[in-house]
């Protein structure tokens, strides 16, 4: 994300605005799902920033289903970063995506220059 994202609600998908590769264009910009191209093993990592006293949960979704999780919370004034990463079989035209949990997120996710929240996924073989 090239900006932070304010006013998140539970259930909200994460839109990523900068596209570094895109090798077969499987994600799709304007939702920010990956949209498996292939059957096969695949590797999806992400990160989350937050600002000092707030915290989020930051779900990995297979077709509807909650695959992955990260929980960042950050107390203080204190801004923290963390991420995931997981290695799954997924199967051609699955919906791959990151989502706000429904229950715990308050403020914002921060992108900018100090670190950024990002999405990136690859097949294995």
């Amino acid at each position: 994300m090239s900006s932070s994202m304010t006013n998140i609600g539970g259930h909200h998908p994460l839109v990523f605005d900068v596209v570094k590769t895109n090798v077969g264009n499987a994600f799709h910009q304007s939702t920010g799902a990956f949209i498996v191209p292939q059957t096969g093993l695949y590797v999806f990592t992400w990160s989350v920033r937050i600002t000092g006293g707030t915290y989020h949960s930051v779900d990995l979704v297979v077709n509807g289903k909650e695959e992955g999780a990260v929980y960042q919370i950050s107390e203080g004034n204190e801004d923290d970063q963390g991420g995931s990463t997981i290695v799954i079989l997924a199967n051609e035209q699955d919906d791959v995506f990151l989502r706000t949990n429904m229950d715990y997120n308050k403020g914002p996710l921060v992108s900018n220059s100090y670190g950024y929240t990002s999405f990136a996924g690859w097949k294995l073989n």
